[in-house]
């Protein structure tokens, strides 16, 4: 054998992989390098794009789960609230029971303002969802199939069929 050096190699190798063989004529060919490599760079690009897709989708997510979080704090803030005012206003005997309703209502009407606008907030992101996932050509379905059971047991058709 001829020693090579290897750039030589490296130059051989690469020579050959522009070439390919040909079914009809059984000789070599030079291939379209443009074709594979720009779709290459496609497959690149919607790998990069899908993994972006995918933290964004992940960082909506969570947003989602601070929003109902904050839903949950502002109810039961709500509910601490009212409980107050309830029982200022039974001690308060000299207030006209109008008034009282009043001061509930208004207490009311303030939390469902705030929840409204937390609630907004929470479709506003799962629609930014919706969109990632009409661009990615996916449905927001999980595909359960390749979830083990709980037992930690995989369970085989052929077991099944058993």
């Amino acid at each position: 054998l001829l020693p090579l050096s290897l750039s030589s190699f490296s130059d051989f190798l690469h020579n050959i992989s522009f070439f390919s063989a040909c079914t009809g004529c059984s000789s070599y060919h030079r291939k379209d390098t443009m074709s594979s490599s720009g779709s290459f760079m496609d497959k690149m690009k919607k790998v990069g794009k899908s993994m972006v897709d995918s933290g964004a989708k992940t960082m909506l997510k969570t947003d989602v789960v601070f929003l109902e979080r904050e839903i949950k704090n502002r109810k039961m803030a709500f509910g601490v609230e009212v409980y107050d005012l309830m029982q200022q206003l039974e001690v308060d005997t000299g207030m006209p029971t109008a008034e009282k309703e009043a001061k509930i209502r208004l207490a009311f009407d303030t939390a469902r303002k705030d929840i409204a606008v937390v609630q907004a907030k929470i479709e506003c992101k799962k629609e930014e969802m919706s969109v990632l996932d009409a661009e990615a050509g996916t449905v927001s379905t999980m595909d359960n199939s390749s979830i083990p059971p709980s037992s930690g047991a995989v369970l085989t058709d052929d077991a099944l069929s058993d």
